[in-house]
C-alpha cells in the first residue's frame, strides 16, 4: 500500500516515537517484512496476552530490509523502529488516513470497446482493458486493472486495487478483494487486522456465483491462469491457486494455503490454513484437509488420508457391527472359558476377513 509521507506525519497519525531516523525521511509504501525495502514500513502484530496469533520470529526481522518497523518493541535493538503503545491500532489508524486521502485526478482509462451497462460503478483510478464487460450493478474499485475481453456479470464486486487477467468471467454476487479475516484478541474484545494487500487474478479464470476471494494482509492472493472456481467458495487470505486448478462449490480454503498446479478441488471441502497441496492433488468431497499432501496424492475423509486407505477402512466400517457381535462373544467365552468355542469363533471371523 503506498504511503508517500514524511516520517514525521506518520509519527503524528499513529502517535509514536522513533529517535533513529530523520523526521523528513519519506515512507514510500507499506510492505511485509519479508518485501519491505529501504523506504518502506513493515509491521509488526505482537501477540496479545490472549492472542491467537504467533509472535513474528527475530530472524525474520533481522532479515528484513525494511527502513523502518511499526512495533510496541524493539525487538531488535539494531533496526530502525517506530514505537506505539499498539501497534494493531496504530497500523489501522494510518490505513484509515490513507484510504480517505483522494486518488487525485488520474480519472479512468475506459478502453473504447469495453462496455459498462447502466448503474455500473467505475471508480477513479480504475483501468478497463478492450472487449470486456462490466454488468449491471457492478463495482470496480479505486485503481483495479481489468484485462481484455473480462466479463463481469451483474453484481460483481471488484474492490480496490485488485488485477483481473485477460479473458476472466466473474459470475454474479461474487467479491473479489473483501477484507481478510483477521483480529488481535485483547481484554477489551477482538481487535480488526487491516488487510492491505491486493487480489490477483490470472487470464482465462472463471469464478462462480457469490465466491468470495478476500484480499491479501499485506502482498497478493494469487490465482492462476486458467483456474475454474465453482459457485459458494472462500479463498481467505494470502492463498495461491496454481494454473489451472478444479475448485468446486461450498469448499473453504483457509488462509495462507498454497495449491499447487492442475488439482481438483471436489465439493464442501475443507483445507486447514497454511496448508501447502502439491501438483496434481486431487481431494474428494466432503473432506478436510489438515495436513501438507505431496504431489499427485488422492485423498479422502476427516481428516483426510490417502483414498485407497480411506476405501478399505470404510469396508471395515461396514463390519462393525459384526465386530461387536463378535467381541461380545469373546467377553460370553472369556466369563465361560470354553477354549473349543473361542477357536471356532475366531476361525470363522478371520475366514470371512
Amino acid at each position: 500500500m503506498e504511503v508517500n509521507l514524511t516520517l514525521g506525519k506518520v509519527l503524528e497519525i499513529v502517535d509514536g516515537v522513533c529517535s533513529s531516523v530523520d523526521s523528513d525521511f519519506i515512507i514510500k509504501s507499506i510492505k511485509s517484512l519479508e518485501t519491505a525495502e529501504s523506504q518502506d514500513l513493515a509491521v509488526i502484530l505482537e501477540r496479545g496476552d490472549a492472542s491467537v496469533f504467533d509472535s513474528v520470529s527475530l530472524d525474520k526481522i533481522k532479515n528484513s530490509k525494511a527502513g523502518l518497523i511499526l512495533s510496541s518493541n524493539a525487538d531488535v535493538p539494531e533496526k530502525n523502529y517506530i514505537i506505539v503503545k499498539d501497534a494493531v491500532g496504530a497500523f489501522q489508524k494510518l490505513v484509515n488516513y490513507l484510504n480517505q486521502q483522494p486518488v487525485g485526478s488520474v480519472g479512468k482509462n475506459i478502453d473504447a470497446t469495453a462496455v459498462v451497462d447502466p448503474s455500473a460503478v467505475v471508480c477513479d483510478g480504475a483501468k478497463i482493458g478492450a472487449g470486456s464487460r462490466i454488468g449491471a450493478l457492478s463495482f470496480v474499485g479505486r485503481n483495479c486493472v481489468i484485462g481484455g475481453c473480462v466479463t463481469l456479470h451483474p453484481g460483481v464486486k471488484i474492490l480496490d486495487r485488485c488485477i483481473i487477467g485477460d479473458g476472466t468471467e466473474i459470475h454474479s454476487g461474487a467479491v473479489i478483494g473483501s477484507d481478510g479475516f483477521g483480529y488481535k484478541v485483547t481484554t477489551q474484545g477482538m481487535q480488526k487486522i487491516p488487510h492491505i494487500g491486493i487480489v490477483r487474478v490470472g487470464r482465462m479464470v472463471e469464478i462462480g456465483a457469490n465466491t468470495a476471494i478476500d484480499r491479501s494482509s499485506f502482498g497478493e492472493t494469487v490465482i492462476g491462469d486458467g483456474v475454474k472456481i465453482d459457485n459458494l467458495v472462500h479463498i481467505a487470505h494470502n492463498v495461491k491457486v496454481g494454473a489451472s486448478t478444479a475448485i468446486l462449490a461450498h469448499t473453504s480454503i483457509g488462509g495462507s494455503t498454497q495449491i499447487g498446479v492442475g488439482c481438483q478441488i471436489s465439493g464442501h471441502v475443507v483445507i486447514k490454513n497454511d496448508v501447502k497441496i502439491g501438483n496434481g492433488v486431487k481431494i474428494v468431497s466432503k473432506s478436510a484437509v489438515m495436513n501438507n499432501l505431496a504431489d499427485g496424492e488422492v485423498v479422502c475423509g476427516v481428516p483426510a488420508i490417502s483414498f485407497s486407505k480411506w476405501k478399505r477402512i470404510s469396508v471395515l466400517q461396514l463390519r462393525l457391527p459384526e465386530f461387536a457381535k463378535f467381541v461380545a462373544e469373546i467377553q460370553r467365552f472369556i466369563k465361560d472359558n470354553n477354549q473349543s468355542w473361542f477357536k471356532r469363533m475366531v476361525f470363522k471371523f478371520f475366514k470371512k476377513g
